[in-house]
Parts: structure tokens; sequence; C-alpha cells
């Protein structure tokens, strides 16, 4: 029965493939991550983007929009507001969720010498969790078949390590509310792609070699610890040109010095990051019977 499951999925979004043009939004599309996937998605030419933001004044300033309303694509609104996100919703195809809580340091973030605090309201339970919680059931209850949708969501690393140095930051729990927003996503009957992004940096995107594992085998303090956020961006925006490809994965995503900068995202990094039983290219649709 699952199996069928599957496939029907995987056989819906292939469809979308061949779809003239598919709504995306971005939500958190002034942030750092944000706006470097939504300006990739604009310069595809090829999907109607929609940006979903908190300030359409600082959206004129990074997404260089004119008028920065709904005419262009741009839904101002709140996360925590549910209702605010009914609209932006509405006949969307896709849903890239960029949008993560980011504590306001002063000082070494880590140790005796320094201070980070997550702004009141604005904590990794809410923003990375119930936030997150919020825009997937909006999407889903816009209408439309669920399983010709996609959600694409940027989480973190290290969430195998309960406790660990980024929960500690003011006691915030941030990788486990990521993976509990993980747990809602794959539960919510949507196709799904969920990068484990290490972290993140703001150099530019190409020039380093992308690694790929699982469970936080390839993540290292000392060695592989960051990616540049147009990497990511990079990353989505081919799992949103092959939803099919993508569908399913859930996988940890690092650059590291050594080797040859990777170009071929679709092979290198979407098919790598499938399970060994992951045999989709191969996928046999009498399973539908």
């Amino acid at each position: 029965m699952m199996r069928a499951v599957l496939a029907s999925s995987l056989l819906a979004l292939f469809g979308l493939c061949a779809a003239e043009q598919r709504t995306v939004v971005v939500t958190g599309a002034t942030g750092r991550t944000g706006s470097l996937l939504y300006k990739r998605l604009k310069a595809e030419g090829i999907y109607n983007v929609r940006a979903f933001v908190r300030n359409a004044t600082k959206a004129k300033d990074v997404l260089s929009c004119a008028s920065c309303d709904e005419s262009e694509g741009v839904y101002e609104g709140d996360i925590t507001d549910p209702a605010s996100l009914k609209k932006v919703m509405t006949g969307a195809d896709a849903l890239a969720i960029a949008t993560s809580s980011s504590p306001v340091c002063h000082g070494v973030p880590f140790g005796p010498f320094g201070k980070c605090a997550y702004p009141k309201g604005a904590e990794p339970k809410v923003i990375d969790f119930q936030g997150t919680k919020a825009q997937v059931t909006a999407f889903a209850l816009a209408g439309g078949d669920l399983a010709s949708k996609h959600v694409l969501y940027v989480s973190t690393m290290d969430t195998t390590v309960p406790d660990n140095f980024l929960d500690k930051i003011d006691n915030g729990h941030v990788s486990f509310f990521h993976l509990q927003a993980e747990a809602f996503i794959m539960s919510s009957g949507i196709p799904f792609t969920i990068t484990k992004a290490c972290g993140l940096g703001d150099g530019a995107a190409g020039k380093n070699k992308m690694i790929v594992g699982h469970d936080d085998a390839s993540f290292s303090l000392i060695l592989d610890h960051v990616i540049p956020r147009d990497d990511v961006a990079r990353v989505l925006v081919e799992a949103i040109r092959d939803p099919a490809a993508a569908a399913g994965l859930r996988f940890d995503l690092c650059t590291q010095a050594l080797g040859k900068p990777t170009t071929d995202i679709a092979n290198d990094v979407l098919k790598a990051a499938r399970l060994p039983w992951d045999h989709r290219g191969k996928m046999d649709t009498s399973i539908m019977l």
C-alpha cells in the first residue's frame, strides 16, 4: 500500500515537471538564504515566484522590487499569524521554507566570553517549529491535490545529538525544534525535500565540492562545517526544477575544500542523497495495480 502511495505521488510530480508555469512561494524571502533563493528562482524565468515577507520596505531594498506588493508577487505577513498566510498559499504548487530563528549575540557566541539571546517571541519553538507548522498547514489547506505539491525546508545539522552546542544557545534547543518541524512536514502527506545544512556562510556559490550525507556522519566541526547560503539556494532551485527527483529526500548538506566544485546538482547532490534502496529512476509503475 505504501509503495502505491509513493508511486502515485511521484507520478503526480512527474506531471508537474511538464507544467507550463508553477507557482513557488518563498518564505523568509528577505532573509540571507531566502533572498538568494528568491532571486535565483526569478532569474530562471519559468516560475511564478511569490515572496512572503514581514516588511515590504525591507523587501524593496533586498529584493529590488518596485511596488513590493501582491501585484509583484510580494505578500506581507507573519508566520506567527496563520491568517496572514492564507492568501500567499492560494494556488501555490511549491513552498520553500527559508524562515529560521536567529539569536542576537554579543562577543564570542560560544563559551563564557559572550552572550546570545533569541528575541522574545522569535525563539526556535515559535519560529522553527510552530511557524513551520503554520506554513505547511496553510499550504495544505489552500486546496489542490496534496500529492502534486512540494514542500522544501532548510533545516539544520546536528539533530542526532541531543542538547548539542546549538541547542545550548540561550537554551533555545534550536536543533530539537527544527527536528520537530521536519517530523511534521514528513507526516503532512505532501511530498517534501529537507536539506539539513551545516553552518551557513555568505561566501560565493560554486567554489567548493558539496558533500551529502545522513545522520550527521559527514559533519566535522574542524574540516567540513560551512556551506555558502547561495549553494543551498542552488540545491533548492534544482529540487524545485525536478520535484520527482527530489521528493522524499532528507539529507545533510555541507561543503569541503578538497575536490572539484560541484556543478551537477541533480546527480552529485539529489541522486547522491538517495538511500541505497531508492531506485526511483527505474520505478516500476506496475506497483500501482
